[in-house]
C-alpha cells in the first residue's frame, strides 16, 4: 500500500519525526510504503532564532510563501496514493481549500494531530472543519480525541512512540564528590515558559544539593538563581544527551493546551532508563504511575522533595529508570505500534473515501 503523508516538518521536528519519520522502515516491514512531504525544514527552525524580532518576521514572510507554493505542487503526489495523511493542516492560517481538494479527489485521507492546535489563534473553527472533512481522525491522546469526536465519529488514538533502538539504558551513576546532580529537560524554545514552575524549587534546592539544570534545546531559558547549562540540540546527539541526565523533568501548567501534549519528554527519558519527575497533567499522569516508574509533582514542595530524594538515592534512580524503560517496551515502542498503524491505515484505505476509490489490498 502506498501512503503519502503531508507532514508539518521534516524529521528535525519532534512530532513529525516520531509519528512519521521513525516509522518508515518499520511500516515497510508491514508492506506499507510511506513517503513524507514536509512543509517546513531546518531553515524554519533556524529562522526562529534570528534576532531582532522584526528581522525574524521579515525572513519568515519570505520563506513561508515559497514553502506553501512547493506544497501546492507536491499535492500532485496524492494522485498515486492509496491513502493520504495530513499532519495538522496543509496550509496553516489559510483557508482549508487544500483539504477540500483532497476530499474531492476520491483518495481517502486521515487528519492527524498530537497537539491542541485548535486552541491557537484562528484555528478552532478550521480544525473542526478539517475533522469533518477527513475520512478518519488520528490523535495522540484521549484529550484530543474528545475534541475530534465532536466533529467526526471515526477517531482513533495513536500515542507518541519512541524508537527503542536509539536509546541504550544505563545504570545511574553515583555522582563523584562535588559533582552536581544533572536535572535534564529537552524541548523546543517555545516550551521554555513551563520551566518557570521549576525556578523557585531548583533555586532553593541548589542551596543544599549540588545540581545543574541541563537544557537541551535551540536556546537558553532565563531562570533566576538556578545553575543552568544550555546544550545545543541535534538529532544525532539527542539520545546521548538524554542518557547523561541523572533525572529528567517535564513540568507543565494545568491548562487545556498542556493536556493536549503527548509526553514525548517522558518517553525519551524512560527509553534511556532515566528517572522522571513530571507534573500530573494530561498524559503525564497516564504514563507515570507515581512511585513505580516515576514521580509526580503537583507543587513546588513536591518538586523539591522528589528531586532531593533522587539526588540522595542512586538505587531509587536506578529502579525508576528501569521501570520507565519497561513502560516503553510494554506500550510505547515504535516497533510495537507499527503493525497497528499499518492496520489502521489499511482499514481506512479499504473503506475508501466517501463516494471515492478503495484500496483492495495487494503490493505496496
Amino acid at each position: 500500500m502506498r501512503v503519502v503523508a503531508f507532514t508539518k516538518t521534516s524529521d528535525i521536528g519532534p512530532s513529525s519525526r516520531c509519528r512519521f519519520g521513525q516509522m518508515r522502515a518499520l511500516l515497510a516491514q508491514q508492506q506499507v510504503s510511506l513517503a513524507t512531504r514536509p512543509l517546513f525544514g531546518r531553515t524554519y527552525f533556524l529562522l526562529g532564532r534570528v534576532r531582532p524580532a522584526a528581522l525574524r518576521i521579515l525572513l519568515k514572510c519570505l520563506y513561508v510563501p515559497g514553502r506553501f507554493l512547493a506544497r501546492l505542487v507536491e499535492l500532485r503526489a496524492a494522485r498515486g496514493a492509496h491513502l493520504v495523511v495530513v499532519e495538522h493542516q496543509l496550509f496553516p492560517y489559510l483557508p482549508d481549500l487544500g483539504e477540500r481538494l483532497l476530499r474531492r479527489s476520491a483518495t481517502p485521507w486521515i487528519l492527524e494531530f498530537d497537539d491542541a492546535i485548535y486552541l491557537t489563534r484562528f484555528h478552532r473553527a478550521k480544525i473542526a472543519r478539517l475533522c469533518r472533512l477527513a475520512d478518519r481522525v488520528v490523535v495522540g491522546n484521549r484529550f484530543l480525541a474528545e475534541f475530534a469526536a465532536r466533529h467526526n465519529a471515526a477517531v482513533a488514538v495513536v500515542p507518541t512512540t519512541v524508537d527503542l533502538a536509539r536509546f541504550t539504558p544505563r545504570r545511574p551513576r553515583a555522582p563523584a564528590a562535588g559533582a552536581p546532580l544533572v536535572v535534564g529537560w529537552i524541548g523546543l524554545p517555545y516550551n521554555f515558559p513551563a520551566l518557570a514552575l521549576l525556578e523557585a524549587p531548583l533555586r532553593e534546592l541548589a542551596v543544599e544539593v549540588p545540581l545543574v539544570l541541563r537544557v537541551v534545546s535551540a536556546g537558553r531559558p532565563r531562570l533566576a538563581g538556578v545553575p543552568l547549562e544550555a546544550v545545543a540540540w541535534s538529532l544525532q546527539g539527542e539520545a546521548e544527551q538524554i542518557a547523561r541526565f541523572d533525572v529528567g523533568v517535564m513540568p507543565l501548567p494545568d491548562d487545556e493546551w498542556s493536556r493536549g501534549k503527548c509526553g514525548l519528554k517522558i518517553l525519551q527519558c524512560f527509553a534511556a532508563g532515566v528517572p522522571v519527575v513530571a507534573s500530573p497533567v494530561g498524559v503525564n499522569a497516564e504514563l507515570i504511575e507515581h512511585g513505580r516508574n516515576g514521580l509526580l509533582a503537583s507543587s513546588a514542595a513536591d518538586w523539591q522533595r522528589h528531586l532531593r530524594a533522587l539526588a540522595r538515592d542512586p538505587e531509587l534512580r536506578a529502579r525508576l529508570g528501569q521501570e520507565g524503560r519497561r513502560t516503553v517496551e510494554a506500550g510505547y515502542s515504535a516497533s510495537a505500534w507499527a503493525p497497528r498503524i499499518a492496520g489502521l491505515w489499511q482499514e481506512v484505505a479499504r473503506r475508501g473515501a466517501a463516494g471515492g476509490k478503495r484500496w483492495r489490498g495487494g503490493s505496496a
